[in-house]
């Protein structure tokens, strides 16, 4: 279209592009999870969560999907809960997934929840993901969103936007097409997705906003999900 990457004709092909891959909007990890892993054999990248601790509450993703799931095999670069895990029963390997390890198996879905904002290299975790799966597979992918409202308030109530300490970047919707190319894969889908929450006042914000037309828009996104399938 043009060699200048900020052109208006780029700009608007982009949009036109992403306007046609997105999809529904999650406002549970409930509806999420059934959606996307139910019945399926599932590879979770990064299911740790931080600190070993985080694998016992009742929000970890792992065990959520390893209950609606066929099967669920776990992979971390965090040693020390890896081994943990292994000696309470599941189905977890240490393994980086940013290299050029093949585990052997094959998988409906990959699933890199609140992952890519942490790595060094995108694109080296997206051919990772590919190399693991089916030959109809999926990989789901969610990350924050640097536009969500509670982002924006932040800066004004801080003077500035302070991520989490090991996030190295934001991935917004352009950003995984163009991550998605490189990585020799399609973007798929986007979904907004709410998280979690269920307060009295989160519902009727929600209801409100519905009512007004305006939950469609990324501001009231707190994440993204990404699906990128393999041309």
């Amino acid at each position: 279209i043009s060699d200048e990457p900020n052109s208006p004709l780029v700009r608007e092909h982009l949009k036109q592009e992403l306007a046609g891959v997105v999809g529904e909007r999650f406002e549970d990890a409930e509806v999420f999870y059934t959606h996307y892993f139910e019945g399926l054999t599932v590879l979770d990248i990064g299911m740790v969560g931080h600190a070993i601790e985080n694998s016992f509450k009742a929000d970890w993703r792992h065990d959520n999907i390893r209950k609606i799931a066929s099967r669920t095999v776990g992979i971390d670069i965090a040693e020390k809960a890896v081994l943990e895990l292994q000696r309470k029963g599941y189905d977890v390997r240490l393994v980086d997934a940013t290299g050029e390890v093949d585990i052997g198996e094959r998988f409906e879905r990959v699933v890199l929840g609140d992952v890519i904002e942490h790595v060094d290299n995108p694109v080296a975790l997206l051919r990772f993901a590919a190399r693991q799966l089916a030959g109809n597979g999926q990989i789901v992918c969610t990350t924050p969103n640097p536009v969500f409202y509670e982002n924006i308030v932040s800066v004004l109530r801080n003077g500035m936007l302070i991520a989490n300490a090991e996030h190295v970047s934001w991935i917004t919707p352009s950003n995984a097409m163009e991550l998605a190319s490189r990585a020799g894969l399609s973007l798929k889908r986007v979904h907004h997705y709410t998280g979690a929450g269920n307060s009295m006042f989160r519902r009727a914000g929600v209801s409100l906003l519905k009512a007004l037309g305006l939950i469609k828009y990324e501001f009231f996104a707190r994440s993204y999900v990404y699906v990128f399938e393999k041309p």
